[in-house]
Protein backbone atom coordinates (compact mmCIF):
# COMPACT_ATOMS: atom_id res chain seq x y z
CA UNK A 1 0.00 0.00 0.00
CA UNK A 2 1.57 3.75 -1.24
CA UNK A 3 1.53 6.46 1.08
CA UNK A 4 -1.01 8.81 0.87
CA UNK A 5 0.44 11.64 -1.34
CA UNK A 6 -1.48 14.81 -2.63
CA UNK A 7 -4.97 12.48 -3.21
CA UNK A 8 -6.55 10.65 -0.56
CA UNK A 9 -8.60 8.77 -2.47
CA UNK A 10 -8.60 7.31 -5.88
CA UNK A 11 -7.74 9.97 -9.20
CA UNK A 12 -8.76 10.18 -12.53
CA UNK A 13 -6.46 11.62 -15.30
CA UNK A 14 -8.52 13.12 -17.71
CA UNK A 15 -7.87 15.07 -21.46
CA UNK A 16 -9.92 18.16 -21.41
CA UNK A 17 -9.28 18.84 -25.37
CA UNK A 18 -8.78 16.87 -28.28
CA UNK A 19 -6.33 14.66 -26.80
CA UNK A 20 -2.87 14.79 -27.05
CA UNK A 21 -2.71 17.12 -23.63
CA UNK A 22 0.29 15.02 -21.61
CA UNK A 23 -2.12 12.48 -19.65
CA UNK A 24 0.58 9.90 -19.82
CA UNK A 25 3.47 12.61 -18.53
CA UNK A 26 1.06 13.67 -15.17
CA UNK A 27 -0.04 10.25 -14.98
CA UNK A 28 3.60 8.75 -14.34
CA UNK A 29 4.09 11.52 -12.36
CA UNK A 30 1.75 10.42 -9.57
CA UNK A 31 1.98 7.39 -10.39
CA UNK A 32 4.50 6.40 -7.53
CA UNK A 33 1.20 7.31 -4.59
CA UNK A 34 -0.80 4.89 -6.08
CA UNK A 35 -0.94 0.96 -5.82
CA UNK A 36 -2.27 0.30 -9.48
CA UNK A 37 -2.62 2.58 -13.05
CA UNK A 38 -5.68 1.41 -14.79
CA UNK A 39 -6.58 2.08 -18.17
CA UNK A 40 -10.55 2.23 -19.12
CA UNK A 41 -11.12 3.28 -22.32
CA UNK A 42 -9.87 3.58 -26.07
CA UNK A 43 -7.55 1.17 -27.96
CA UNK A 44 -4.17 1.05 -29.29
CA UNK A 45 -5.06 5.00 -31.48
CA UNK A 46 -4.02 6.23 -27.97
CA UNK A 47 -0.18 7.18 -27.61
CA UNK A 48 0.74 8.40 -24.30
CA UNK A 49 4.27 9.22 -23.81
CA UNK A 50 6.97 9.38 -21.15
CA UNK A 51 10.37 10.76 -21.15
CA UNK A 52 12.85 10.03 -18.28
CA UNK A 53 16.28 10.97 -18.22
CA UNK A 54 16.16 11.50 -22.29
CA UNK A 55 14.80 8.16 -23.09
CA UNK A 56 11.44 8.54 -24.76
CA UNK A 57 8.70 5.83 -23.73
CA UNK A 58 5.47 5.59 -25.51
CA UNK A 59 2.48 2.98 -24.64
CA UNK A 60 -0.71 2.91 -26.82
CA UNK A 61 -2.08 -0.29 -24.38
CA UNK A 62 -0.09 -0.42 -21.47
CA UNK A 63 -0.76 2.17 -18.80
CA UNK A 64 1.78 4.57 -18.32
CA UNK A 65 2.68 3.83 -14.54
CA UNK A 66 4.58 1.02 -16.26
CA UNK A 67 7.92 2.38 -15.49
CA UNK A 68 7.11 3.32 -11.95
CA UNK A 69 6.44 -0.54 -11.41
CA UNK A 70 3.05 -0.44 -10.29
CA UNK A 71 0.01 -2.71 -10.76
CA UNK A 72 -1.04 -2.23 -14.53
CA UNK A 73 -4.89 -3.00 -15.21
CA UNK A 74 -6.42 -2.92 -18.92
CA UNK A 75 -10.32 -2.56 -18.04
CA UNK A 76 -13.51 -3.82 -19.82
CA UNK A 77 -14.02 -0.60 -21.48
CA UNK A 78 -10.83 -0.89 -23.66
CA UNK A 79 -10.73 -2.44 -27.15
CA UNK A 80 -7.41 -4.29 -27.19
CA UNK A 81 -5.31 -5.47 -29.96
CA UNK A 82 -3.67 -8.24 -28.45
CA UNK A 83 -0.50 -8.16 -30.85
CA UNK A 84 0.05 -4.67 -30.15
CA UNK A 85 0.10 -5.76 -26.60
CA UNK A 86 2.22 -8.49 -27.05
CA UNK A 87 4.97 -5.83 -28.95
CA UNK A 88 4.83 -3.25 -26.14
CA UNK A 89 5.40 -6.22 -23.22
CA UNK A 90 8.50 -7.57 -25.56
CA UNK A 91 9.73 -3.89 -25.28
CA UNK A 92 9.53 -3.38 -21.67
CA UNK A 93 11.01 -6.84 -21.33
CA UNK A 94 14.07 -6.07 -23.53
CA UNK A 95 14.59 -2.53 -21.55
CA UNK A 96 15.05 -4.93 -18.43
CA UNK A 97 11.24 -4.29 -17.20
CA UNK A 98 8.70 -6.42 -15.48
CA UNK A 99 5.33 -5.44 -15.40
CA UNK A 100 2.64 -6.79 -13.52
CA UNK A 101 -0.20 -6.48 -15.81
CA UNK A 102 -3.99 -7.79 -15.89
CA UNK A 103 -6.31 -7.60 -18.73
CA UNK A 104 -9.69 -7.97 -18.15
CA UNK A 105 -11.80 -10.92 -19.39
CA UNK A 106 -14.55 -8.72 -21.33
CA UNK A 107 -12.30 -6.14 -23.06
CA UNK A 108 -13.34 -6.12 -26.61
CA UNK A 109 -11.20 -7.90 -29.00
CA UNK A 110 -9.48 -5.66 -32.21
CA UNK A 111 -8.68 -8.54 -35.17
CA UNK A 112 -7.19 -7.91 -38.82
CA UNK A 113 -10.88 -7.51 -40.13
CA UNK A 114 -11.71 -4.52 -37.88
CA UNK A 115 -8.79 -2.78 -38.94
CA UNK A 116 -9.54 -3.51 -42.97
CA UNK A 117 -12.94 -2.41 -42.06
CA UNK A 118 -12.68 0.85 -40.38
CA UNK A 119 -9.80 1.67 -43.53
CA UNK A 120 -13.20 0.89 -45.64
CA UNK A 121 -15.50 2.99 -43.84
CA UNK A 122 -12.36 5.60 -44.02
CA UNK A 123 -12.67 5.40 -48.14
CA UNK A 124 -16.85 5.44 -48.50
CA UNK A 125 -16.66 8.28 -46.23
CA UNK A 126 -14.86 10.12 -48.84
CA UNK A 127 -14.02 13.69 -49.08
CA UNK A 128 -16.19 13.66 -44.89
CA UNK A 129 -13.49 11.05 -43.88
CA UNK A 130 -12.81 11.47 -40.21
CA UNK A 131 -9.06 10.52 -40.13
CA UNK A 132 -8.72 8.00 -37.74
CA UNK A 133 -5.80 6.49 -36.95
CA UNK A 134 -6.89 3.08 -38.98
CA UNK A 135 -6.06 0.78 -35.40
CA UNK A 136 -9.95 -0.59 -35.92
CA UNK A 137 -11.26 0.70 -32.75
CA UNK A 138 -14.50 2.51 -33.95
CA UNK A 139 -15.39 -1.05 -36.06
CA UNK A 140 -14.74 -3.08 -32.91
CA UNK A 141 -16.57 -1.46 -30.53
CA UNK A 142 -19.56 -0.96 -33.21
CA UNK A 143 -18.97 -5.00 -33.48
CA UNK A 144 -19.43 -5.26 -29.80
CA UNK A 145 -22.81 -3.25 -29.63
CA UNK A 146 -23.78 -5.57 -32.63
CA UNK A 147 -22.83 -8.75 -30.08
CA UNK A 148 -20.47 -10.04 -32.68
CA UNK A 149 -17.35 -8.86 -31.18
CA UNK A 150 -14.57 -11.62 -29.38
CA UNK A 151 -14.48 -10.82 -26.22
CA UNK A 152 -10.35 -11.65 -23.98
CA UNK A 153 -12.14 -14.43 -22.32
CA UNK A 154 -13.32 -15.89 -25.19
CA UNK A 155 -10.24 -16.58 -26.75
CA UNK A 156 -9.75 -19.28 -23.81
CA UNK A 157 -13.31 -21.21 -24.90
CA UNK A 158 -13.36 -24.61 -25.74
CA UNK A 159 -13.76 -24.02 -29.87
CA UNK A 160 -13.13 -20.78 -30.19
CA UNK A 161 -11.62 -20.15 -33.29
CA UNK A 162 -12.15 -16.11 -34.31
CA UNK A 163 -15.21 -16.81 -36.63
CA UNK A 164 -17.55 -14.70 -34.59
CA UNK A 165 -18.05 -12.65 -37.23
CA UNK A 166 -17.42 -13.79 -40.67
CA UNK A 167 -20.88 -13.60 -42.27
CA UNK A 168 -20.85 -10.57 -41.61
CA UNK A 169 -17.39 -9.40 -42.74
CA UNK A 170 -17.90 -12.02 -45.89
CA UNK A 171 -20.94 -9.65 -46.53
CA UNK A 172 -20.12 -5.97 -45.85
CA UNK A 173 -16.28 -6.08 -45.85
CA UNK A 174 -14.19 -9.25 -46.66
CA UNK A 175 -14.14 -12.64 -45.26
CA UNK A 176 -12.28 -13.76 -42.19
CA UNK A 177 -10.21 -16.32 -43.90
CA UNK A 178 -7.31 -15.80 -41.51
CA UNK A 179 -9.85 -16.05 -38.19
CA UNK A 180 -8.15 -19.22 -36.81
CA UNK A 181 -4.60 -17.94 -36.78
CA UNK A 182 -5.25 -15.09 -35.82
CA UNK A 183 -7.71 -16.20 -32.71
CA UNK A 184 -4.59 -18.84 -31.76
CA UNK A 185 -1.85 -15.60 -32.26
CA UNK A 186 -4.03 -13.74 -29.65
CA UNK A 187 -4.66 -16.74 -27.23
CA UNK A 188 -0.53 -16.64 -27.35
CA UNK A 189 -0.43 -12.91 -26.65
CA UNK A 190 -2.98 -12.87 -23.50
CA UNK A 191 -1.82 -16.41 -22.01
CA UNK A 192 -1.79 -16.17 -18.05
CA UNK A 193 -2.89 -12.30 -18.22
CA UNK A 194 -6.88 -12.59 -18.51
CA UNK A 195 -8.58 -11.45 -15.17
CA UNK A 196 -11.21 -9.72 -13.41
CA UNK A 197 -9.89 -5.82 -13.22
CA UNK A 198 -13.19 -5.24 -11.74
CA UNK A 199 -12.39 -7.20 -8.55
CA UNK A 200 -8.88 -6.56 -8.53
CA UNK A 201 -9.52 -2.96 -8.12
CA UNK A 202 -12.54 -3.39 -5.31
CA UNK A 203 -9.84 -5.47 -3.15
CA UNK A 204 -7.38 -3.05 -4.00
CA UNK A 205 -9.87 -0.53 -2.41
CA UNK A 206 -11.03 -3.24 0.52
CA UNK A 207 -6.83 -2.87 1.39
CA UNK A 208 -6.84 0.44 1.78
CA UNK A 209 -4.92 1.13 -1.23
CA UNK A 210 -5.81 3.57 -4.11
CA UNK A 211 -5.97 3.67 -8.08
CA UNK A 212 -5.27 5.31 -10.46
CA UNK A 213 -7.49 6.48 -13.81
CA UNK A 214 -5.64 6.96 -16.86
CA UNK A 215 -8.28 8.46 -19.74
CA UNK A 216 -7.43 7.78 -23.13
CA UNK A 217 -7.66 10.48 -26.17
CA UNK A 218 -9.81 13.52 -24.77
CA UNK A 219 -13.21 14.97 -23.79
CA UNK A 220 -14.03 16.62 -26.92
CA UNK A 221 -13.44 13.11 -28.74
CA UNK A 222 -16.09 11.71 -26.52
CA UNK A 223 -18.47 9.31 -28.38
CA UNK A 224 -21.67 11.36 -27.13
CA UNK A 225 -20.68 14.34 -25.83
CA UNK A 226 -18.01 15.35 -27.96
CA UNK A 227 -17.68 17.00 -31.58
CA UNK A 228 -19.61 14.64 -33.36
CA UNK A 229 -19.10 12.73 -36.01
CA UNK A 230 -15.20 13.67 -35.48
CA UNK A 231 -15.14 11.90 -32.17
CA UNK A 232 -13.40 8.24 -30.90
CA UNK A 233 -15.57 5.35 -30.69
CA UNK A 234 -15.85 5.14 -26.64
CA UNK A 235 -16.65 7.57 -23.94
CA UNK A 236 -13.61 9.40 -22.64
CA UNK A 237 -15.32 11.30 -19.49
CA UNK A 238 -14.15 10.81 -16.13
CA UNK A 239 -18.42 9.64 -15.26
CA UNK A 240 -17.46 6.72 -17.48
CA UNK A 241 -15.55 5.18 -15.40
CA UNK A 242 -17.32 3.62 -13.14
CA UNK A 243 -19.36 2.09 -15.96
CA UNK A 244 -16.42 0.85 -17.62
CA UNK A 245 -14.80 -1.05 -14.94
CA UNK A 246 -17.80 -2.26 -13.34
CA UNK A 247 -17.31 -0.15 -10.05
CA UNK A 248 -19.34 2.58 -7.65
CA UNK A 249 -20.53 5.89 -9.15
CA UNK A 250 -17.77 7.28 -7.22
CA UNK A 251 -14.91 4.82 -7.50
CA UNK A 252 -13.34 7.64 -9.92
CA UNK A 253 -12.51 9.69 -6.84
CA UNK A 254 -10.87 13.17 -8.14
CA UNK A 255 -11.04 14.35 -11.63
CA UNK A 256 -7.56 16.21 -12.38
CA UNK A 257 -7.82 17.67 -15.91
CA UNK A 258 -5.16 18.24 -18.34
CA UNK A 259 -4.82 20.47 -21.19
CA UNK A 260 -1.99 22.34 -23.14
CA UNK A 261 -2.09 25.72 -23.17
CA UNK A 262 -2.66 26.03 -26.64
CA UNK A 263 -5.05 23.47 -28.56
CA UNK A 264 -4.26 20.56 -31.08
CA UNK A 265 -6.46 18.44 -33.06
CA UNK A 266 -5.54 15.37 -35.39
CA UNK A 267 -7.62 14.40 -38.54
CA UNK A 268 -10.75 16.66 -40.10
CA UNK A 269 -13.00 18.13 -38.02
CA UNK A 270 -14.22 21.69 -37.13
CA UNK A 271 -11.50 23.95 -35.46
CA UNK A 272 -13.22 27.04 -33.68
CA UNK A 273 -9.38 28.23 -32.68
CA UNK A 274 -7.35 27.08 -35.49
CA UNK A 275 -4.47 29.74 -35.79
CA UNK A 276 -2.96 31.23 -39.22
CA UNK A 277 -0.37 28.95 -40.78
CA UNK A 278 2.98 30.70 -39.83
CA UNK A 279 1.64 30.42 -36.21
CA UNK A 280 0.88 27.26 -36.13
CA UNK A 281 3.95 25.89 -38.03
CA UNK A 282 6.04 27.37 -35.65
CA UNK A 283 4.55 25.80 -32.21
CA UNK A 284 3.83 22.72 -34.11
CA UNK A 285 7.89 22.40 -34.63
CA UNK A 286 8.48 23.56 -30.94
CA UNK A 287 6.62 21.31 -29.07
CA UNK A 288 6.88 18.29 -31.48
CA UNK A 289 3.25 18.10 -32.64
CA UNK A 290 3.13 15.13 -34.35
CA UNK A 291 0.95 12.28 -33.51
CA UNK A 292 2.36 9.56 -31.34
CA UNK A 293 0.54 6.37 -33.29
CA UNK A 294 0.45 8.01 -36.50
CA UNK A 295 3.69 10.50 -37.05
CA UNK A 296 0.16 12.53 -38.37
CA UNK A 297 1.21 16.33 -38.05
CA UNK A 298 -1.02 17.93 -35.63
CA UNK A 299 -3.53 21.40 -36.37
CA UNK A 300 -2.72 23.84 -33.41
CA UNK A 301 -4.80 26.65 -32.62
CA UNK A 302 -5.06 28.62 -29.90
CA UNK A 303 -6.32 27.91 -26.01
CA UNK A 304 -10.43 27.58 -26.36
CA UNK A 305 -11.85 28.62 -23.22
CA UNK A 306 -15.71 27.97 -24.26
CA UNK A 307 -14.74 24.24 -24.75
CA UNK A 308 -12.39 24.15 -21.90
CA UNK A 309 -15.03 25.30 -19.74
CA UNK A 310 -17.81 22.65 -21.21
CA UNK A 311 -14.85 20.20 -20.64
CA UNK A 312 -14.46 20.63 -17.19
CA UNK A 313 -18.07 21.04 -16.43
CA UNK A 314 -18.96 17.53 -17.64
CA UNK A 315 -15.81 15.54 -15.86
CA UNK A 316 -16.44 17.54 -12.86
CA UNK A 317 -12.52 18.84 -12.50
CA UNK A 318 -11.88 20.89 -9.57
CA UNK A 319 -8.27 20.75 -10.50
CA UNK A 320 -6.14 21.56 -13.38
CA UNK A 321 -3.14 21.06 -15.27
CA UNK A 322 -1.83 23.29 -17.76
CA UNK A 323 1.00 21.39 -20.37
CA UNK A 324 3.59 22.55 -22.79
CA UNK A 325 3.94 26.40 -21.57
CA UNK A 326 7.81 25.86 -22.76
CA UNK A 327 6.55 26.34 -26.05
CA UNK A 328 3.89 28.77 -25.68
CA UNK A 329 6.65 31.00 -24.27
CA UNK A 330 8.58 31.03 -27.71
CA UNK A 331 6.32 33.63 -28.65
CA UNK A 332 6.35 37.41 -27.43
CA UNK A 333 2.73 37.69 -27.75
CA UNK A 334 -0.50 34.81 -28.02
CA UNK A 335 -3.92 35.24 -28.23
CA UNK A 336 -6.71 32.97 -26.10
CA UNK A 337 -10.34 32.62 -27.68
CA UNK A 338 -12.94 33.56 -24.86
CA UNK A 339 -15.80 32.86 -26.57
CA UNK A 340 -17.67 32.22 -30.45
CA UNK A 341 -19.18 34.22 -32.80
CA UNK A 342 -21.98 32.95 -34.47
CA UNK A 343 -25.07 34.84 -36.71
CA UNK A 344 -23.45 38.41 -35.15
CA UNK A 345 -23.95 37.34 -31.94
CA UNK A 346 -20.98 36.40 -29.34
CA UNK A 347 -21.74 32.35 -27.73
CA UNK A 348 -19.44 31.00 -24.59
CA UNK A 349 -21.40 28.56 -23.82
CA UNK A 350 -19.91 25.21 -26.05
CA UNK A 351 -23.23 23.41 -26.50
CA UNK A 352 -24.85 26.12 -28.12
CA UNK A 353 -22.40 26.12 -31.14
CA UNK A 354 -21.78 22.14 -31.23
CA UNK A 355 -24.56 21.86 -34.60
CA UNK A 356 -22.51 24.80 -36.05
CA UNK A 357 -18.86 24.25 -35.36
CA UNK A 358 -17.69 24.60 -38.72
CA UNK A 359 -19.65 27.68 -38.79
CA UNK A 360 -18.50 29.52 -35.28
CA UNK A 361 -15.10 32.22 -35.69
CA UNK A 362 -13.35 32.63 -32.64
CA UNK A 363 -13.20 35.78 -30.32
CA UNK A 364 -9.72 36.35 -29.74
CA UNK A 365 -8.02 37.97 -26.45
CA UNK A 366 -4.90 38.97 -27.65
CA UNK A 367 -1.41 40.49 -25.84
CA UNK A 368 -0.74 37.62 -23.21
CA UNK A 369 2.86 37.04 -23.06
CA UNK A 370 5.18 34.34 -20.80
CA UNK A 371 8.26 34.55 -23.22
CA UNK A 372 11.81 33.73 -21.49
CA UNK A 373 9.33 32.73 -18.33
CA UNK A 374 11.56 31.07 -15.85
CA UNK A 375 9.57 28.31 -14.65
CA UNK A 376 12.05 26.81 -11.97
CA UNK A 377 11.60 30.07 -10.31
CA UNK A 378 7.85 29.64 -9.82
CA UNK A 379 4.61 31.39 -11.07
CA UNK A 380 5.74 35.21 -11.72
CA UNK A 381 4.83 37.97 -14.21
CA UNK A 382 3.29 37.08 -17.11
CA UNK A 383 3.24 33.25 -16.26
CA UNK A 384 1.32 33.67 -13.48
CA UNK A 385 -1.10 36.49 -14.89
CA UNK A 386 -1.89 34.00 -17.62
CA UNK A 387 -2.74 31.05 -14.62
CA UNK A 388 -4.84 33.42 -13.04
CA UNK A 389 -6.60 34.64 -15.53
CA UNK A 390 -7.29 30.78 -16.52
CA UNK A 391 -8.32 29.75 -13.47
CA UNK A 392 -11.06 32.81 -13.32
CA UNK A 393 -12.33 32.18 -16.54
CA UNK A 394 -12.57 28.17 -15.98
CA UNK A 395 -13.36 28.59 -11.98
CA UNK A 396 -10.95 25.45 -11.24
CA UNK A 397 -7.60 25.55 -9.65
CA UNK A 398 -4.21 25.48 -11.76
CA UNK A 399 -2.90 22.27 -9.83
CA UNK A 400 0.06 22.17 -11.41
CA UNK A 401 2.44 23.26 -14.31
CA UNK A 402 4.26 21.04 -17.40
CA UNK A 403 6.69 23.09 -19.44
CA UNK A 404 8.76 20.23 -21.21
CA UNK A 405 8.44 16.50 -21.99
CA UNK A 406 10.40 15.19 -19.10
CA UNK A 407 9.11 14.26 -16.14
CA UNK A 408 11.27 16.43 -14.28
CA UNK A 409 9.98 19.79 -16.04
CA UNK A 410 7.09 19.79 -13.87
CA UNK A 411 6.00 22.60 -11.19
CA UNK A 412 3.13 21.77 -8.68
CA UNK A 413 1.42 24.38 -7.27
Amino acid sequence: MTSNGPYDGNLSVIGLQWGDEGKGKITDYFASDFDAVVRFNGGSNAGHTVVVGGSRHTFHLVPSGALKGKKLLIGPGVALDPAILSEELSVLRTEGMRTDIMVDGRCTLVSPSEKAFDALLEELRGGQALGTTLRGIGPAYAMRALRLAPRAMDLFSPGFDGRHAEAFYSRFAQARQDAPAWAGSARESLEGLVGDVSSSVDSIAEAGGRALFEGSQGTLLDVLHGSYPYVTGSSTLAGFIPASLGLPAGAAGEVLGVCKCYTTRVGAGPFPSEAEDGVAERLRLVGREYGATTGRPRRIGWLDLVALKYAVRVNGAREIVLSKLDVLSELREFSVCVGYRLDGSEVKDFYRALGDMGRVEPVLEGGWGIHGADFRAGVTGGLRRFVEFVEEELGVRVRMLSYGEERSRTVER
